[in-house]
């Protein structure tokens, strides 16, 4: 099982199993994560589709866990169990030059908390140290949130929109 820890969340990168649950059974995946049914999920920008093709993709590369999905985690007390605080992705292995891209969503609850920076930094950090050069994000030009969350990880606007209102940010591993 591979779980990365940031300072006040967990990360547990899904396997082909837990990708297999999410896809199929909401219900199935909250309890074999152990955490709290959370009555909204998937938390935007993820939709059930993304379930689907984390669920394929690890079943095409088994030894790709930690590049198709992650479950973020937050501990709210030792009385309560684990919440689900939001969903994020590297998705998929590097291209060719490099690159990957970031994706992460949180549940409204958990906005504006810190847990995007934690999760941008916990995902850049592994992706650099599994070949990574650049990760690169994706998000409505108009977010300001977002855009601040990801500059204060280092991330910088590339300036090159993929498509018009959409921003791309990137950051690069260092040399």
């Amino acid at each position: 099982m591979l779980i990365l820890t940031a300072e006040r969340i967990a990360l547990l990168a899904l396997d082909r199993d837990l990708a297999a649950l999410q896809a199929s059974s909401r219900t199935a995946f909250f309890n074999a994560i152990a955490v709290t049914h959370e009555p909204v999920w998937p938390p935007a920008p993820f939709e059930s589709g993304a379930f689907a093709w984390a669920e394929k993709n690890l079943a095409h590369d088994p030894d790709g866990q930690g590049w198709y999905g992650w479950a973020l985690l937050a501990n709210e007390g030792e009385r309560a169990p684990p919440r689900l605080v939001g969903i994020a992705a590297l998705i998929g292995r590097p291209d060719e030059d490099g690159d990957v891209e970031l994706a992460f969503g949180l549940l409204p609850e958990f906005r504006g908390r810190g847990y995007g920076g934690e999760t941008i930094r916990a995902l850049a950090s592994w992706g650099f140290e599994n070949g990574a050069k650049r990760v690169i994000a994706h998000l409505d030009a108009e977010d300001l949130n977002a855009a601040n969350t990801l500059a204060k990880q280092g991330f910088t606007d590339t300036r090159e929109p993929p498509y018009p209102g959409v921003a791309r940010w990137a950051l690069s591993a260092a040399v």
